[in-house]
């Protein structure tokens, strides 16, 4: 007989105060790069500081790097591994006792796969994916509303037909790349620079060969660097600065 997985209703570690304060910090160390790549200084008609000055952010820059640390912490949580059997048996349980998720215990894949399956009503699932992480991840007040029972039951539901479906047709997504691709690719428009695709001439051992480059590549190199430090001490899968580009480009035409 097969052997069935067990639930595993309670997080082992939260992803948001230790992770979240180390993103934020090692952003603020090359935020004079990563603003500059936004436009920010342009755009406010500031001129741009010296890198590594040790000037303290001001609100605005504090308030535009700590969006792509909260980016880049539920990245981080999106990024956890927990096996699928284990994943769809707690899945089952909180769909048929939702209350479960009222005390925000449960562990990030969870969460995660909740999240991404999670409609207040007829809306696109995953829409108001920040009803389920919370006010951590809003990005201006208001934006986040209590989840209820019934949706809750519903998103969880919905992403056991999700994943299941998913070992029939092959391996989705790094969930981390795709959460990226709407989140850091919704920050880079408000820049006003466009995303695209294109090959660029780079020289490598003596030759000259053309890889994927431009603004947003640029942009993503810089911002990515402290959440695969994050998952590379944890040694979990990193992310790809060209798949998170391609989702933005193919999939995700417009940040949702």
């Amino acid at each position: 007989m097969p052997t069935l997985s067990k639930a595993q209703l309670i997080v082992t570690e939260s992803p948001w105060g230790a992770a979240f304060d180390q993103m934020y910090l090692e952003l603020c160390r090359d935020r004079v790069r990563i603003l500059t790549a936004l436009g920010f200084y342009a755009e406010h008609d500031l001129p741009r500081p010296q890198e590594n000055s040790g000037a303290i952010p001001t609100q605005d820059e504090e308030e535009e790097l700590r969006q792509i640390a909260s980016a880049l912490t539920v990245a981080a949580a999106a990024s956890e591994v927990m096996p699928t059997g284990v994943l769809v048996a707690t899945l089952l349980k909180v769909s048929k006792d939702p209350s479960l998720f009222v005390p925000r215990e449960l562990p990030q894949p969870v969460e995660w796969a909740i999240a991404d399956d999670y409609q207040r009503g007829d809306e696109p699932p995953g829409t108001h994916w920040r009803d389920v992480w919370g006010d951590q991840v809003a990005t201006f007040p208001g934006e986040v509303e209590q989840p209820t029972n019934m949706n809750i039951a519903k998103a969880a539901g919905a992403a056991i037909a999700r994943i299941q479906e998913t070992r029939k047709t092959g391996r989705p997504y790094n969930q981390a790349d795709r959460f990226l691709a709407v989140r850091l690719g919704d920050i880079f428009r408000r820049s006003g620079q466009p995303i695209r695709r294109r090959r660029e001439p780079v020289m490598r051992h003596g030759q000259a060969v053309f890889v994927e480059g431009g603004p947003v590549y640029d942009f993503l190199e810089l911002v990515l660097k402290p959440l695969r430090a994050y998952l590379r001490e944890r040694e979990l899968a990193s992310v790809t600065t060209e798949t998170i580009v391609r989702l933005i480009t193919d999939d995700f035409p417009k940040a949702g």
